[in-house]
């Protein structure tokens, strides 16, 4: 799940102006973003559409890099980072996690939410999907490296807004990343993007050694 969650953030961070119409139409809609605060559904499915997990939770992302991504359900998960520092914070193990937040989004289309302004088009070819049936707008972004986790990703639109993520991997596996009632470009508060953990929580810090 955090290999979707970093591609994905990634992902929303890294916006330019491109030259080919798709990646043109995909950061023309993604740069009216700064900020997004929604809720999520996410299912991941084999190759044969069996359910492996289901999970749900509660989001917010700040450009450039930070996010906060709040696992409900089934079980609590909390992975929060300020643009610099990565927490990945466990309530049922009373452990936090924290690490240097990497901006290489090769391995992690999540990350696809970095400052940098050239990393959809270096990483991705971008295509621009017909669907005359859906009322969603479509765009499907192929890794360019053949060593990346995906094999692809498609990217859906709903009245302009961000509604749907959709990650396939090499073992067949389909990751689908729903959003609901999606609020953007409003104040932030900067405590939304760090981290301080309870008391009497084991903390391993691995920033040090990075």
């Amino acid at each position: 799940m955090r290999q979707i969650l970093f591609g994905f953030i990634l992902f929303f961070m890294s916006l330019a102006v491109f030259a080919d119409p798709s990646s043109e139409a995909l950061a023309g809609l993604l740069n009216q973003v700064q900020n997004m605060q929604t809720d999520f559904q996410q299912k991941i499915t084999d190759k044969h559409g069996k359910v492996l997990q289901h999970s749900s939770g509660l989001m917010a992302i700040q450009r450039p890099g930070r996010f906060r991504w709040d696992v409900k359900k089934p079980s609590a998960q909390l992975i929060i980072s300020n643009g610099q520092k990565l927490w990945v914070y466990d309530p049922d193990l009373a452990q936090v996690t924290i690490r240097v937040l990497s901006k290489d989004s090769g391995e992690a289309p999540a990350l696809l939410l970095s400052d940098s302004q050239q990393v959809l088009e270096q990483k991705f070819a971008i295509t621009t999907l017909q669907n005359n049936i859906s009322t969603m707008r479509w765009f499907l972004l192929t890794p360019k490296n053949p060593g990346s986790v995906f094999v692809n990703i498609h990217v859906g639109f709903l009245n302009n807004m961000l509604h749907t993520l959709k990650f396939l991997d090499h073992l067949g596996q389909t990751t689908v990343i729903e959003f609901g009632s999606v609020k953007t470009n409003q104040n932030l508060s900067s405590s939304l993007f760090n981290f301080i953990p309870p008391k009497g929580v084991d903390v391993i810090d691995e920033s040090a050694k990075q």
